[in-house]
């Protein structure tokens, strides 16, 4: 197991009184230890010490050499871990920092080699190596951000002086992999945390980096120290200092750094405006003049450098900013349109601003300059919605309404849609966005860009425009004088057609990976068309990317899909099942894991109880019961068909769900069963309870104990609606009390997988009604366990077949590498097909309650060897009074099991026999026994030719060792009623069938131990005997002494003929 040690020794001291740390022990050594390497730690003095261990397990897939699912276990351990290591660092910063630190170069170093390598380990381990870096990075950032910010002493400072070597090498990679890009934003968090408290060393670096480039004469220079603008966190002081800096160093640099300085400044100016927006608000009421000195001589040095179109496009969107950021100066140049004095030294800054003006308007003659307008005026008029409203005097409203118009009619023209060209397709769409939202804060009822982007003749990218901006609008923090989206919900029927179009269009595979640009123009003529389209991959959001979008707004305000006013009640509730039937067909989409991620989470929240209200206000409890079910029926239907690879975690998701509908029920208890009994309720109701049944099986620990506790919660529905109605909670939930155990027995402490199942089986054992999902579960886990017997017993013939040596709990197989594929995926088929084999022992018992239909015979031909000698017949039919033969699953299945104990696949023989024998002798439902019984005397029967000789070989006589040690077993246990089963069908016949093949075998070793088994068993029937069902008692005994006689006496045996007393046959 590979993961992160760090410990910690407490020595006594007087400590901080507020300090977490009881009485007077702080910590005095941190010891960082990774993968079994340890990290230099400083020694303290040993007097009164008290050690701790804290281990930061990653998230699995987690270090390079860790492999496997990551368990809800370790994700709580980690999470635990991590508040520990927060909670050190507020005593001990700079031994948490270094040692974090370093742990992360470590790492770092490891994926560096890895990548340099010849990498033979795969995508596997690249991902390793990134989710313990996240980890990593994660912690260092929330031990920043709880950082006091008087704490910066010196040796804290090189601490961090190191740290921000190691994160600058994050910060400066490509954003093509969206990994890679989760890495780059968390290490900007770690930045952004990081400067609060040590602003000074990164700005140092910064500015040594500025000074440095204005003496470089190499011709591609590394700017990703200047590009640490972008991440920091500033406030107007520190705004202010990096402003006064660049104006000093600016006239000394390259071109190219010019264009990555103004982009970082500006970054930095909507930081600011982000995290302190009442310092921008105080601004515009109160102007600073240093920073509006600072503005002012940036922008004249800035409007030196736009000497041509193409630098005007770079200078301006900072430009328009820094003049937002001089509100006397802008408000001097707006009112000089109006006839008021303008000051001959913001001359400039006018002229700035009507070409900007005269840019966006129909008439500019340059596409240049009207690009660069158009983003100029989306920063203004994005940044005017940082003003207070109530402040209607500023001018920035002003300027703001003088270009708004014509920048819609721009941005929003679907006949001559905006571009700058293919390479800044993304771009354009970030514009569009933050013009749409801007427009919506500032003239909120003003809807004409939302009438292009609703339009479904409209191209996709404005769809894909107004969801973004819509989840943005939700999602950001608000400032008090933003609208809110409740504005749009009006445009619920609208948006609720863009989803399902989306939707028809990527399920069908309608050019799913196609840019948006190209889909407006595709005619899809022929399917080499297409093909070629979709091997292109996405260059922008194809409608995949827009329909994860759509199911993400769903997510974040459900009312944007739900509301229905004015409409009747079975429209209502016709468009939110359409709804949410479409987000539970994309749960299941294996090809789309992110969206279905999504789905799951937006139908979480749509069964909010206060959502649940709203699908039908008419009918709500209605409603509910039609529409929930068909959630739950379709989602379980897939669970039992495995065709779902995170079963886990939808098992988790269905838990929340049914807590979700009992709190809707609780609210609505007097009326709870109002529209139950419709036949999907019902069949829901199954479908769950074999759901949760099934999982009982799983290899998956965690997926057994969701499905465990999950049954508590159907004896919590069942408490509620029996309220409403005078009906008892068992007739809604016959086995109530053991649906109820099986609920508490997951909150036991397991030592493990066995012991978990043999307490499962335990319970199991005790359901007494064969009601709802109990009958199915068992018949669909037998039809898995026959179709996984056959590929263990014929391996290796059918290795080879694609998908047959997979469990059918199969996700933790999928994650582990190829090359470890077939030794792990045997291993985890051999431990599946045991538990369905104890599944099926335990609960087959209450399933002899009801019969099935006729069924065909199987003919699996399990053994070969033993089938030859065996007649299958006897043990795969009952045959009633009638002599109609009816097909009874319970009995095929114990004839299956008994011929499974002289398996002799070379590679599962063994293990299969091993389960059988025991899984049979101590799991068995007592109900069974009659069968069992009859079924070993059926098969041992065939051990004796016609004359009643018996017929001695090495397989005959395996299965008589195996059944010696199953009737043992079975006549060992004590349970409540024994006599009840054990006595319905006489095992005198089977009996002396045994003794009279065993007393014929070899004097060898191992037959002798045979021999004193069986005395042992016939020991513990005689014990037995008053539950045991005789026939002619008295024959049988003498039978048995004769035989057990001979062996005393150590007299040779012979085959005795036909007629003789040793065939003789009890009737």
């Amino acid at each position: 197991m590979a993961h992160y040690n760090v410990s910690y020794r407490e020595a006594a001291q007087d400590v901080d009184p507020n300090s977490p740390y009881k009485s007077r022990y702080a910590v005095r050594e941190i010891k960082f230890v990774m993968n079994n390497t340890q990290f230099p730690s400083i020694p303290i003095c040993p007097r009164n010490e008290k050690s701790y261990a804290v281990t930061l397990s990653c998230a699995p897939p987690q270090l390079p050499c860790r492999t496997g699912p990551q368990t809800t276990h370790s994700r709580i351990n980690e999470e635990q871990n991590k508040k520990c290591l927060i909670q050190i660092s507020r005593y001990r910063f700079s031994l948490v920092i270094s040692g974090l630190t370093k742990i992360l170069q470590r790492v770092n170093e490891m994926f560096l080699s890895l990548m340099a390598g010849p990498r033979p380990h795969g995508p596997d381990m690249e991902r390793n190596c990134y989710e313990s870096l996240l980890i990593v990075l994660d912690t260092l950032e929330r031990c920043l951000s709880n950082q006091p910010k008087d704490t910066a002493k010196f040796d804290e400072a090189m601490n961090v002086k190191l740290l921000l070597r190691e994160i600058c090498q994050f910060i400066d990679v490509p954003n093509d992999n969206p990994i890679v890009l989760q890495l780059k934003n968390l290490a900007s968090k770690v930045l952004f945390a990081l400067s609060l408290n040590f602003f000074n060393a990164v700005f140092n670096r910064i500015s040594a980096r500025l000074q440095e480039l204005s003496a470089c004469n190499e011709e591609n220079p590394d700017y990703s120290d200047i590009e640490l603008i972008q991440h920091i966190n500033v406030d107007v002081l520190r705004l202010t200092k990096l402003l006064s800096e660049t104006i000093q160093k600016f006239r000394l640099l390259k071109k190219s750094a010019h264009i990555v300085l103004m982009t970082s400044l500006e970054k930095a100016v909507w930081n600011w405006m982000d995290t302190y927006p009442h310092e921008f608000a105080d601004i515009q009421k109160k102007p600073n003049e240093e920073l509006s000195k600072c503005c002012e001589g940036l922008f004249d040095i800035l409007d030196t450098f736009a000497d041509n179109k193409k630098g005007r496009a770079a200078v301006w969107p900072l430009q328009i900013m820094l003049l937002v950021l001089s509100p006397k100066v802008l408000e001097e140049i707006v009112n000089a349109d109006s006839g008021a004095p303008c000051s001959p030294r913001h001359s400039k800054k006018k002229q700035f601003i009507d070409s900007v003006k005269r840019a966006v308007g129909p008439h500019s003659t340059s596409k240049q300059l009207t690009e660069a307008s158009a983003v100029t005026c989306v920063k203004l008029c994005k940044a005017s919605t940082y003003i207070n409203i109530l402040d209607s005097n500023n001018v920035a409203f002003t300027l703001v309404q003088s270009v708004i118009n014509d920048l819609k009619t721009l941005l929003f023209n679907p006949v001559k849609p905006f571009s700058r060209g293919q390479n800044y397709l993304l771009q354009d769409i970030d514009l569009m966005i933050d013009c749409f939202v801007s427009c919506f804060r500032i003239k909120p009822h003003n809807n004409e860009a939302l009438k292009v982007c609703l339009n479904p003749n409209s191209p996709s990218t404005y769809h894909f425009v107004l969801v973004s901006s819509l989840y943005r609008i939700i999602t950001q923090v608000r400032l008090p004088w933003w609208p809110q989206i409740d504005l749009v919900y009006n445009k619920s029927s609208e948006l609720r057609s863009m989803f399902t179009d989306t939707l028809n269009k990527v399920t069908q595979g309608y050019i799913s990976h196609t840019p948006l640009r190209m889909i407006t123009s595709l005619t899809l003529k022929s399917k080499d068309s297409t093909s070629k389209f979709k091997e292109r991959g996405e260059e922008g959001p194809g409608y995949k990317n827009l329909l994860l979008w759509m199911v993400r707004l769903i997510h974040a305000d459900p009312m944007l899909m739900l509301n229905n006013q004015g409409k009747a009640g079975h429209e209502i509730q016709s468009s939110t099942l359409e709804l949410i039937n479409g987000l539970v067909s994309l749960v299941h989409q294996p090809t789309m894991p992110d969206v279905a991620q999504e789905a799951m989470e937006a139908l979480l929240v749509l069964h909010h109880p206060e959502k649940i209200e709203v699908w039908n206000p008419e009918a709500p409890i209605n409603t509910f019961w039609d529409v929930s079910s068909q959630v739950l029926f379709s989602i379980s239907q897939k669970l039992i068909q495995h065709q779902i690879m995170n079963y886990t975690d939808i098992l988790k998701w269905l838990r929340e769900i049914l807590v979700c509908r009992n709190s809707f029920l609780l609210r609505h208890k007097d009326y709870a069963n109002l529209g139950s009994q419709i036949a999907i309720c019902k069949q829901a109701h199954i479908k769950l309870e074999v759901v949760f049944f099934m999982y009982l099986w799983s290899i998956d620990i965690e997926a057994v104990l969701v499905a465990m506790s999950c049954f508590s919660l159907l004896c919590e529905e069942a408490d509620i609606r029996c309220g409403s109605d005078e009906v008892t909670v068992t007739y809604l939930l016959p086995n109530y009390h053991l649906y109820q155990d099986l609920a508490q027995a997951s909150t036991i402490l397991t030592t493990g997988r066995a012991v978990l199942q043999k307490r499962i089986m335990a319970l199991l054992r005790k359901i007494e009604h064969c009601v709802n999902g109990v009958q199915p579960a068992w018949e669909e886990t037998f039809r898995n366990w026959e179709a996984s017997t056959k590929i263990l017993t014929s391996y290796p013939k059918t290795k080879l077949e694609d998908g047959q040596i997979e469990p059918f709990h199969r996700s933790m197989v999928k994650r582990r590498a190829s090359h470890q594929n077939s030794e792990h995926e045997l291993e985890d088929q051999i431990n599946e097909w045991a538990n369905m084999t104890g599944f099926l022992s335990a609960l087959g018992g209450v399933c002899l309650q009801r019969k099935s239909p006729s069924r065909p015979g199987l003919g699996l031909g399990l053994c070969p060897t033993l089938v030859s000698t065996l007649d299958m017949r006897k043990c795969n039919v009952l045959t009633n009074s009638s002599q109609d033969v009816q097909y009874c699953p319970v009995t095929q299945f114990v004839g299956q099991l008994l011929r499974l104990l002289v398996c002799n696949n070379e590679k599962f023989g063994a293990q299969i026999q091993k389960h059988v024998k025991e899984l049979v002798g101590h799991e068995m439902s007592p109900a069974l026994y009659p069968i069992l019984f009859d079924q070993i005397k059926a098969i041992v029967d065939k051990f004796f030719d016609q004359q009643g000789q018996v017929i001695v070989s090495d397989i005959n006589t395996q299965f008589i060792e195996h059944t010696i040690f199953i009737m043992k077993n079975v006549l060992d246990t004590k349970t409540d009623h024994p006599a009840e089963h054990l006595g319905v069908t006489s095992i005198e016949g089977m009996m002396l069938a045994i003794v009279r093949y065993v007393r014929h075998l070899d004097m060898t070793v191992h037959a002798i131990h045979i021999k004193t088994k069986l005395c042992q068993l016939v020991e513990g029937m005689m014990k037995r005997r008053d539950d045991l069902a005789f026939r002619q008692e008295m024959k049988f005994r003498n039978k048995l002494v004769e035989y057990l006689t001979d062996w005393v006496m150590g007299t040779s045996h012979q085959i005795a003929p036909p007629g003789s007393g040793d065939v003789t046959v009890i009737t």
